[in-house]
């Protein structure tokens, strides 16, 4: 069985859903809204016996500064997360893209990982090199068709 009631509050959305069957069932409860130019959202669930939990905001960037960017930042049970991304044309056809992301683990672990990728293309190829916590930074060069 599966159930979904939604509701304008607050000039956001407010979302439950329940799912189940004699054996096991899972609920959850969410809100998002528009603030401050993003994206702001709040989520509860349970399920088989564990409670999630994500709050988050994200905002885009775009027109503010001279490319397109965002950002996403947030708190979930595993722990705090963020992420940056911005890309913009370089010139004569060459565009940057460039990401990137972070997660501490709040668990006994306590393990920090860090991503970054920055990417050269244009209408021949790509280059990108990229690097994360705990590995050796790679290159890669290829092409992509559009």
């Amino acid at each position: 069985h599966r159930g979904r009631l939604s509701a304008a509050v607050a000039g956001g959305e407010a979302v439950l859903q329940v799912e189940g069957d004699a054996s096991s069932q899972a609920y959850e409860g969410s809100y998002a809204r528009e603030l401050q130019g993003g994206r702001a959202g709040v989520r509860l669930s349970h399920k088989d016996g564990a409670l999630g939990y994500n709050v988050s905001y994200a905002r885009d960037f775009d027109g503010v500064l001279d490319g397109d960017a965002g950002v996403h930042v947030g708190i979930d049970e595993d722990g705090v997360y963020g992420k940056v991304t911005a890309s913009r044309e370089v010139g004569q056809g060459l565009g940057a893209d460039y990401e990137a992301s972070a997660r501490f683990e709040i668990g006994e672990d306590r393990r920090l990982q860090l991503q970054h990728a920055l990417k050269l293309s244009n209408k021949l190829g790509y280059a990108q090199l990229a690097h994360g916590s705990g590995e050796a930074p790679r290159l890669r060069v290829g092409y992509e068709f559009n």
